[in-house]
């Protein structure tokens, strides 16, 4: 009834100059965004890349030859592949991607992208939908944010860079992860819980999401995730065998030794990967990197563990409440899980930062709860991800060598920028991130 009043005020409200200069940026904003999406999907970029991944992933599947998952020289129906990269998905989602092998690798390519554009603009709408309630009711300030949530969309790299590649699944474990925010909250912890149980399946990695959000979430979201997580495996081990899901542990095993360079890798730990695998004498294995990228990791275990433990202990400033409305406990809760991921993991590909852009959206929405400081490192985050953006990372790779110690540290802290930057936030402007929840809208 409140929304409806006010919504009717709002009518009778005239729009002002401030008004309409939002509205019209927005506008341009969205139609920017929608004529790059089907620029991207005309242009055939990326058919030897991770489009050919999945293809030949859902031809292997399609043509019963489920041995061969994780070999990715194999033969499909006598054919050669399409191209020569790993699968990392768990055996069963690999039917996921059978439907394409209906298509030729061209129309394949348009109609993969086409799902990514439909999933990554679903997951927007969403985000936005639920988001702009924490902006200020006046007409002004919510197309103010309506016009700053387009802009940002438009401008935020890892969006754009599955184009590049051919199509991924990332923009689907976007959705996924848009939707199991929202069912989280929302305290519908099988919706959230299957949610995440297919992320994972879909890509492995997000295991470090999964795992943390189990261990804060409680019974019930434990209870859900254990009896969906051991039904798919069941289902997986009788419909594909056992050996199917062997060769994936092989496969997931090699994956977790292997270091990638600042060419696709964007973690935190980018920088030391560049020295160990390029830097003179290359292959250098220097104790004091490893030591480096351990002692990284722990920073950023004790980092989210004491998150994790303040948001609940909650002794300062005296005036604040001592408890939570559930529903933003369980907000803060799931976006602590995705951000611990990316932060945790060795291997980021520039597209995995799209799961960022949750907790991005929000800070934006509630803006007004945080000071300069920390919307100019939110600002920081969004212009740096730039460098997730492969056109410019193939230039720079073809024009500039990167092989002293010096540049490899400086193309690896640009890389990692977004991620560096975030965990700088969460440090500097956690006290304002647990202030944003006691905010009277989480507890309407």
């Amino acid at each position: 009834m409140k929304d409806a009043i006010l919504a009717m005020s709002w009518r009778l409200i005239p729009i002002t100059d401030s008004v309409r200069k939002y509205q019209w940026l927005t506008l341009v904003c969205l139609l920017l965004l929608l004529a790059g999406t089907v620029v991207g999907i005309i242009v055939p970029a990326g058919p030897g890349w991770d489009f050919a991944n999945f293809y030949d992933t859902g031809r292997r599947a399609a043509a019963g030859q489920i041995g061969d998952l994780y070999n990715p020289d194999s033969l499909i129906n006598g054919e050669k592949p399409q191209g020569g990269l790993g699968f990392y998905g768990a055996p069963i989602s690999a039917l996921l991607y059978a439907p394409l092998s209906y298509f030729s690798p061209p129309w394949a390519m348009i109609v993969f992208k086409i799902q990514n554009t439909l999933a990554c603009l679903a997951a927007l709408a969403l985000l936005y939908r639920h988001n702009r309630k924490f902006a200020e009711a006046a007409p002004a300030e919510q197309w103010q944010y309506a016009a700053l949530f387009a802009a940002v969309s438009l401008l935020y790299q890892p969006f754009w860079t599955v184009y590049r590649v051919g199509g991924q699944t990332t923009p689907t474990v976007f959705l996924l992860l848009t939707l199991g925010l929202l069912g989280h909250v929302q305290s519908r912890l099988w919706l959230s819980a299957a949610c995440m149980v297919a992320i994972v399946l879909i890509k492995p990695a997000f295991i470090f999401a999964l795992v943390l959000l189990v261990f804060i979430s409680g019974w019930r979201f434990f209870k859900a995730t254990a009896v969906l997580l051991s039904l798919s495996i069941l289902a997986s081990v009788l419909i594909l065998g056992w050996e199917a899901h062997e060769e994936f542990l092989g496969a997931m095993r090699r994956g977790s030794q292997t270091g990638y360079a600042w060419f696709y890798n964007s973690s935190l730990y980018v920088v030391a990967e560049n020295l160990k695998l390029l830097a003179e004498p290359v292959g250098e294995q220097s104790s004091t990197l490893k030591i480096f990228m351990l002692g990284v990791k722990a920073l950023v275990l004790a980092t989210f563990g004491y998150l994790s433990w303040m948001s609940r202990a909650r002794k300062w400033p005296r005036t604040w409440p001592l408890k939570w409305p559930d529903a933003a406990r369980r907000h803060f809760d799931f976006l602590l899980a995705i951000t611990f991921c990316l932060l945790i993991s060795q291997t980021v590909w520039e597209h995995y930062l799209a799961a960022l852009f949750p907790l991005l959206a929000y800070i934006l929405a509630a803006r007004r709860q945080f000071n300069a400081g920390a919307l100019a490192l939110v600002g920081a985050i969004i212009l740096l991800a730039i460098g997730q953006n492969l056109i410019l990372i193939n230039f720079l790779r073809a024009h500039f060598s990167f092989d002293s110690r010096p540049e490899l540290v400086l193309i690896g802290l640009f890389k990692s920028a977004p991620l560096l930057l975030t965990l700088i936030f969460l440090w500097r402007h956690y006290r304002e991130m647990f202030k944003s929840y006691d905010a009277s809208l989480w507890s309407s």
